[in-house]
């Protein structure tokens, strides 16, 4: 088929059985016209009774790269229809997430009529009622689960719109509704499309349309606000989801050291020295998250005791922004559920990842003296009230060595060290983007006939070479990996990338796991 190589059409196969469908997968799927809900009709109802009465409208919006981009495209959208917006995006540390009752009496107090969630809303339930009663009009534009009635003049939201919408995240929202407005524009798309990555949706029905027409538009036309972000010169989903979206989610994050509502004033500034400035200061603070992440990192490895069932570690110096991060590292290197907590003055906030198999809300539902608690099945987080720590710690020992669960199996694709080169690396761009609905498969080699073995970064990361020349690096190898015999390898799983150095091309194979003999 066109532009198929044998080794894209394996794959194409592999996630595609059906060849009848191939053709969805391999065509640019154009954008779903604007929606014809009845939520899309009220919400644009009630923006032209804003603007003809000349209300005054605040957006509120999340932390993290989907709110702060679903903030920018509804307050520019709604800016050039002609209403005076104003917008905020609360302190993750300080005010925690979602919109509260301060925010509401604030917004109330300065003259604001009416109130537009983006992502985020649906369970803002005391916050909403109190604008109720404060004479407030309340929109909600959100893409979380619904899990009861909402306080609010409209919702607008992937349930209440045409199966084709149904895999939006919450900028994608925002940008159906500025659509409806017909004040929609390229900025826009990219925008959504970038929070589309950064939100891992499916990459299925609108959402493909999104990404597929944001990246192409970004790509040509190298948009000053997003493009810098990037260090590749052509951007796909997985460049736009390593290099942009973690400086956007870092602001949100490090609270304690920026303010976050500056990077929705990034997106929408035009000055060129303006820009420049908010994005030295974003790349500084994705710095600091890096270094802080890594510093973390090492402490956790250092107090962690890997033989635990469940791994759990806190810290004093740990900070709240980054523990998510850290126990993703530590559930990644050792594929065990692992819990890390940072300490504040009356309380203990966490965060807790898990291996594909164990469910981490199961898990905790056996403690019953949270303050909060929240999440999925492979990623939760919650707060303590210091005198409870110990006997939760009590608790991770004893349930973790009595609770069941079978970690899952990954499904692989076996391919040989010669099917990876640069063109068909290449060729697996006629079937992007991949994601949620459409995954790249996990890549098997095996056996492998390793030629030699070199450690970089004084250890913390290792790169075998095979005989047929194929570098294959593994980061941040585990204890246990590092611990064993080359020779009893029997494999590797994991993915192939292609790196640009000065100009030139070199493929290469990252690993996941190690297999052995």
């Amino acid at each position: 088929m066109a532009n198929l190589t044998t080794f894209s059409e394996k794959v194409l196969r592999y996630l595609e059985p059906d060849e009848n469908r191939w053709s969805y997968w391999l065509e640019k799927q154009e954008l779903q016209a604007v929606s014809d809900a009845s939520c899309m009709h009220a919400f644009v109802d009630c923006i032209k009774n804003a603007r003809e009465q000349n209300k005054k409208v605040i957006v509120c919006g999340d932390y993290d790269c989907d709110g702060i981009l679903a903030t920018t495209i509804m307050v520019d959208g709604l800016q050039k229809y002609g209403l005076e917006v104003g917008f905020y995006i609360p302190n993750r540390i300080k005010e925690g997430y979602g919109l509260n009752c301060n925010t509401v009496s604030l917004a109330h107090k300065k003259g604001y009529e009416l109130l537009v969630t983006v992502d985020n809303g649906v369970k803002a339930h005391d916050a909403l009622s109190l604008a109720k009663e404060s004479g407030m009009e309340t929109i909600v534009t959100d893409h979380h689960r619904i899990e009861e009635e909402i306080c609010c003049d409209v919702l607008v939201h992937p349930t209440k719109m045409e199966e084709s919408f149904s895999t939006l995240c919450g900028a994608a929202v925002a940008y159906e509704c500025i659509r409806a407005l017909g004040v929609d524009t390229p900025y826009h798309l990219i925008l959504a499309s970038i929070a589309s990555i950064g939100d891992v949706m499916p990459v299925t029905h609108q959402t493909r349309a999104l990404i597929q027409n944001g990246l192409q538009l970004l790509n040509t036309s190298k948009e000053k606000h997003t493009y810098i972000l990037a260090n590749d010169g052509m951007l796909n989903e997985t460049s736009v989801g390593f290099q942009i979206v973690p400086k956007l989610n870092a602001i949100g994050r490090l609270s304690n050291m920026a303010n976050v509502n500056n990077a929705v004033r990034y997106f929408l500034n035009q000055d060129e020295r303006e820009i420049r400035r908010f994005y030295d200061q974003i790349v500084h603070v994705n710095d600091m998250r890096k270094q802080i992440s890594t510093k973390m990192t090492d402490c956790a490895l250092r107090k962690c005791t890997p033989q635990d069932p469940v791994l759990l570690v806190s810290d004093p110096s740990f900070h709240e922004g980054i523990i998510g991060l850290v126990a993703g590292s530590l559930c990644s290197q050792f594929q065990k559920p692992a819990i890390v907590l940072a300490q504040n003055t009356d309380s203990y906030k966490a965060s807790m990842r898990s291996p594909e198999g164990f469910d981490c809300m199961d898990f905790l539902s056996g403690f019953d003296d949270f303050r909060a608690l929240g999440g999925h099945t492979q990623a939760a987080g919650f707060s303590l009230d210091l005198q409870s720590f110990p006997a939760f710690v009590k608790y991770v020992k004893k349930a973790g060595a009595a609770f069941h669960w079978t970690p899952l199996q990954k499904e692989t694709l076996h391919i040989e060290p010669e099917d990876i080169t640069t063109q068909s690396v290449q060729s697996l761009d006629a079937l992007r983007p991949f994601g949620p609905g459409f995954q790249l498969p996990a890549f098997e080699i095996s056996p492998v006939n390793i030629k030699s073995v070199y450690d970089l970064s004084n250890g913390k990361h290792r790169r075998f070479t095979l005989q047929s020349g194929l570098q294959c690096l593994c980061f941040n190898i585990s204890p246990s990996d590092k611990a064993k015999s080359v020779n009893s390898i029997r494999g590797f799983v994991g993915s192939p990338q292609i790196n640009y150095y000065r100009g030139s091309k070199r493929v290469s194979f990252i690993i996941d796991q190690i297999l052995y003999k």
